[in-house]
């Protein structure tokens, strides 16, 4: 028995008569499929960074974000950014003695903006933006990388994720 075509492409039937180059193939198989309903992102600002980024997040109530990430020599990279008039300005930076993964506002109030990182040693910082040189509570919470956090700060209103 010929083999069935069932299981493949629904536009596959339109590619049959197609010539055989993939061009051609690309071309139709393109035109089959409809992406003005897709998702789009747009770029507003673009900025070289000098380290690996794995986590940025907004810091709550304001213009500014932070960046985690690997520099190339395996230390962390924390860096708060401001945005202004279509411009993103380093504000401070700061590094770790070892990579940050991730991080989360979540288990601080709105007013704190306290930052909880985990790194590529397993350990949990949690960090004041305004003072990075230490932490203000850190503990070895893995015996490796902490790949994802998530933080809720309490029933009290103004806290949590």
């Amino acid at each position: 028995a010929p083999p069935t075509t069932d299981h493949l492409h629904p536009g596959f039937e339109e590619l049959k008569g197609a010539k055989s180059g993939p061009c051609d193939t690309m071309a139709a198989r393109d035109s089959v499929m409809d992406t003005t309903e897709a998702p789009q992102i747009i770029e507003h600002i673009h900025k070289s960074l000098t380290h690996t980024p794995y986590e940025t997040k907004w810091v709550p109530c304001s213009a500014r974000l932070v960046c985690m990430g690997i520099y190339p020599k395996a230390k962390g990279a924390l860096q708060v950014f401001e945005m202004s008039q279509g411009e993103l300005t380093l504000v401070s930076e700061t590094q770790k003695p070892h990579g940050i993964k991730c991080g989360t506002f979540g288990a601080s109030s709105i007013e704190e903006r306290h930052l909880a990182c985990g790194d590529y040693a397993g350990n949990l910082s949690i960090y004041d933006l305004s003072n990075q040189d230490a932490p203000l509570f850190s503990v070895q919470a893995h015996s490796q990388i902490i790949n994802a956090i998530d933080g809720i700060g309490g029933q009290d209103v103004g806290y949590g994720a």
